[in-house]
């Protein structure tokens, strides 16, 4: 056997397995790895609409976290749509968080507050704790991204309270560092404002040291890098330099050593941050144009941002206004180019958010309509099969409904008895008093009816002033009792409330099914007892003879 005829079996992962591990991504910030087995399951042939919705739940994180807020949205929509017709109350909480950040950070506030709440009201319904943690903690956020400190720092202490109270160790490194980072950026604002934010960068410092503790005694790598880069911001603040420093390359080798680039880039320049804050311009004007030409740091505005701002205000320090003049330049493309593309990702985000929206309604509309033809043609249907007049069934509707009646007496062995019922001298009625009050008895007559016969029985206007009712699971002797009842009532009845000197009785003939015996015979029976009640003098019950063996 040669090498050609050897056929090496490959297992694909399955859908779930992809899903796992865009879930174990996501926690280790492996997000471009994440976001792609993410999509490895979406095309994945045998989907179900419920694996479908968590892919997406799960990709719209992962673009979230790669600055693809349009991706982000359009398919965190979808899950949300999903998990909402199903009530999965866990999962649309998890969604409503992602899309709040998703908003939060494209200047869309009122959206993102929107998905807070939503995020909030979900995660009580489904009672779980620590899915109300993860909204107080985005709700916090988006609340420092409006500017809102109080609120931020409110919201912040209540999702880390919330967090000591639970077994979860994700979210009690998550309350600590989240709520240090809100205190970091009030500490810049502070600054930026010329005011002192020692305070600040002190209640900061406290709770990023037990974050990166927390960490890592969780052995959680990822989470460590960051806590630290937050930590050697603080320093920074603080003019801790020499720790800063220390700090940074502990998170530069963590980030390396696991293969975080970003977070290594990131820390590149937060070295660079440190030499600055020690008056080293020189030095630290080398290290952050070196970091300009580095691939990496294309694909990230924000430090871009910082790195053209520091190298602008080092340059003019030194009096260098020409390369100062550069950067500021850039600094001006840089804004310009995040506001146009803020304002189209804002606008398309909007449209995605209103496509989506329509297309929920439309297939609400469809549905609705569907429902609608479906009531109309049971209303068609029960129009054609009851009586106008008394809005008894009619002959059409016994002719459907007796056969399984009869079906299921004789597989039960159970008795099934027939009552025809015709008014005494209706024609007299109707040429004293007229067709109009006619039609007014038999409509009392229904009503009467009604009130004599249960679920098992059957009501119907045969013709006329004619009834029939079939008694199911009733004997000669019980259907009798309740046909003398009907009777006196029709004999006690006010009829002079409707003409005066109107009276009116009825007739009745009875007859029990007999085992094999026809529809036909056995009405036909009934019909012969009614015939000799009538002859018999009217106003009585009369039981049909038993059918020939």
């Amino acid at each position: 056997m040669n090498a050609h005829d050897v056929v090496v079996a490959v297992t694909l992962p399955s859908i779930d397995d992809l899903i796992e591990e865009s879930e174990l991504s996501n926690s280790s910030g492996r997000h471009r790895e994440g976001a792609a087995q993410a999509e490895k399951a979406l095309v994945r042939p045998g989907l179900t609409a419920r694996q479908q919705a968590h892919a997406r739940q799960l990709l719209s994180l992962h673009r979230l976290r790669l600055g693809d807020f349009e991706a982000c949205v359009s398919q965190g929509l979808l899950a949300l749509e999903y998990f909402t017709a199903h009530g999965d109350f866990l999962r649309q909480s998890r969604v409503h968080c992602t899309l709040a950040l998703a908003f939060a950070d494209t200047a869309l506030h009122e959206t993102a507050l929107q998905h807070v709440l939503g995020a909030l009201s979900a995660a009580r319904e489904s009672g779980d704790p620590v899915a109300e943690f993860w909204a107080l903690s985005r709700s916090s956020m988006v609340h420092g991204a409006m500017g809102d400190a109080t609120r931020d720092i409110e919201l912040g202490r209540r999702a880390l309270a919330l967090a000591q109270t639970l077994d979860d160790p994700e979210s009690a490194f998550v309350g600590l560092n989240n709520l240090g980072d809100s205190f970091l950026q009030i500490a810049r604002g502070q600054h930026a404002q010329g005011l002192d934010a020692t305070a600040a960068l002190e209640e900061a410092l406290v709770l990023v040291r037990e974050s990166v503790a927390v960490a890592a005694a969780q052995g959680h790598y990822f989470y460590e890098t960051i806590a630290r880069t937050n930590l050697v911001s603080v320093l920074i603040g603080l003019e801790q330099h020499g720790e800063a420093r220390e700090q940074g390359w502990l998170a530069k080798a963590l980030a390396k050593a696991h293969g975080f680039r970003n977070l290594e880039v990131d820390i590149d320049a937060q070295l660079a941050d440190v030499v600055r804050a020690e008056g080293r311009l020189e030095e630290a004007t080398t290290m952050m144009t070196s970091q300009l030409t580095n691939h990496d740091v294309e694909d990230d505005p924000a430090l871009l941002t910082r790195l053209h701002k520091a190298l602008f205000e080092m340059h003019k320090e030194r009096g260098r206004f020409e390369q100062a003049l550069l950067h500021h330049e850039e600094l001006h493309a840089l804004a310009l180019r995040s506001t146009v593309q803020t304002a189209g990702l804002q606008s398309q985000m909007l449209i995605n958010t209103i496509e989506i929206e329509q297309a929920h309604h439309e297939a609400e509309r469809s549905q609705l309509e569907v429902q609608m033809e479906r009531l109309r043609a049971e209303e068609m249907d029960l129009q054609a099969h009851t009586d106008s007049l008394t809005r008894l069934p009619n002959r059409r509707a016994l002719d459907r409904q007796l056969p399984p009646m009869m079906g299921r007496a004789h597989d039960s062995v159970k008795p099934l008895c027939a009552a025809m019922i015709d008014f005494d001298h209706f024609k007299r009625v109707n040429d004293v008093h007229g067709h109009a009050k006619g039609d007014e008895v038999l409509t009392v007559m229904a009503t009467m009816l009604r009130a004599v016969t249960r679920d098992t029985d059957l009501a119907v206007r045969v013709g006329g002033e004619e009834f029939l009712l079939v008694f199911g699971d009733t004997t000669l002797e019980g259907a009798a009792v309740v046909c003398e009842r009907l009777l006196a009532s029709v004999r006690s009845y006010p009829w002079d409330t409707l003409a005066p000197g109107l009276t009116c009785t009825v007739s009745a003939g009875l007859a029990e099914l007999e085992p094999s015996e026809s529809v036909s015979a056995w009405l036909a029976r009934a019909d012969a007892a009614l015939y000799a009640a009538k002859h018999g003098g009217r106003d009585q019950v009369s039981r049909g003879e038993v059918a020939a063996s």
